[in-house]
């Protein structure tokens, strides 16, 4: 009787150890250890072997998969607020969840599109988790780690969109926009912009944290170095950011020549303010978004931003998904596709080339009116004695 509650016990342990648990035992992240239990090359032998021994010592048995299939697919969107997708600056999670939809609906897979709460160590699972409705799970809206485990935990396979397998122990697909950033700033420092500033949303998201890095990056390969004076962050990730993100700029005093935003909804409010304010654009300062959203190039002026490939993104974490549902080990990694400039006329010219370009210009005039009123040609001074 005493061995049979000793496996009893050993079984609630079992059942009981996850990913995050090994995590904290061994003092590593949650991808460190999936890793290891995945025999992934990157890993020290010597940590993997201790990593995997503990597993086994703790009774850590990964749930099995799936005997039966739903042939549906879970598409869970993150939110502040329950039960709906936030403001106007998420429609880039709606963008995602409709182009997953698509692309799954094309596979002949069911979708179950639901929200979840994203607030800070949010744990409750979606109802399409809990019911085992679905044969995996695409996640995009910065879920909790405690939540990621949890699905984890279930068995399910899961990939996330737009989010880092080093926050959340599973593969990630996410736009790298490095070198469209570095396109767009050596072309504005070509076209004699010195001085850059941004409006940037909560710099926690890894996506925004990126961005900023990029940005400085390119800046300081030109030896031009970012002025913290001409970055704005925190602001909402929507109009009421851009118009803010500009009144806090002209408190601070002059305003940069070329100004990149988080994402083109904060660029538009940019724009409605930089126009109420009486600057021009581009004129004064160039404008800059991200997402490359459909309304772009519908504005006075049709706005420049940088495309983050979003159809390729999931299209990638599809793949990623069902090669679990199929049962191939796919490490937590992160997987980039490279985003692109899509240039419009709101970005041109510095002021002080514009300046200099009008200054030629004048001259030119003056020689031009110079020219065209030369003393008069002997011939018609001759026709004229003639006549006389």
């Amino acid at each position: 009787m005493n061995a049979s509650k000793s496996a009893g016990r050993a079984g609630d342990r079992a059942a009981k150890i996850g990913l995050r648990d090994l995590a904290r035992l061994a003092g590593v992240d949650v991808s460190t250890v999936s890793r290891a239990l995945n025999h992934d090359p990157r890993i020290n032998a010597a940590r993997g072997k201790v990593i995997r021994d503990l597993a086994r010592r703790e009774g850590y048995r990964p749930r099995p998969l799936r005997a039966k299939r739903t042939q549906a697919i879970g598409v869970l969107i993150g939110s502040d607020q329950p039960d709906r997708i936030g403001g106007v600056g998420e429609h880039f999670l709606e963008r995602i969840a409709w182009i997953a939809q698509q692309m799954l609906s094309g596979r002949r897979m069911h979708v179950n599109v639901e929200c979840y709460l994203r607030a800070a160590g949010a744990v409750k699972l979606p109802a399409v988790v809990q019911e085992n409705r679905v044969d995996g799970v695409l996640i995009a809206g910065h879920p909790s780690a405690e939540m990621i485990q949890r699905i984890l935990e279930n068995g399910l396979p899961a990939v996330a969109i737009n989010d880092t397998a080093l926050r959340i122990g599973i593969p990630c697909v996410r736009s790298d926009p490095t070198k469209a950033i570095h396109e767009a700033v050596l072309r504005l420092a070509a076209w004699g912009h010195q001085r850059f500033g941004m409006l940037m949303n909560d710099l926690e998201y890894p996506t925004s944290r990126a961005r900023v890095d990029a940005y400085t990056e390119a800046l300081a390969s030109i030896d031009i170095a970012m002025d913290g004076q001409a970055v704005v962050s925190d602001l909402p990730s929507e109009i009421s950011g851009g118009r803010e993100g500009v009144r806090e700029l002209l408190r601070r005093g002059e305003l940069p020549t070329a100004l990149f935003c988080c994402n083109d909804w904060v660029a538009l409010g940019a724009l409605m303010e930089l126009q109420a304010q009486g600057v021009s654009v581009p004129g004064r300062v160039s404008l800059v978004g991200h997402d490359d959203v459909s309304f772009c190039p519908a504005l006075e002026p049709a706005l420049t931003s940088i495309s983050r490939s979003e159809p390729a993104m999931v299209a990638r974490g599809i793949a990623l998904l069902f090669d679990q549902i199929a049962g191939v080990a796919v490490p937590p990694e992160d997987h980039l596709v490279e985003g692109s400039v899509v240039w419009r006329a709101s970005a041109g010219a510095a002021p002080s080339r514009l300046a200099t370009a009008a200054q030629a210009g004048k001259a030119s005039s003056g020689v031009g009116k110079a020219i065209r009123k030369p003393e008069r040609p002997a011939r018609l001074q001759a026709e004229t004695v003639s006549a006389v």
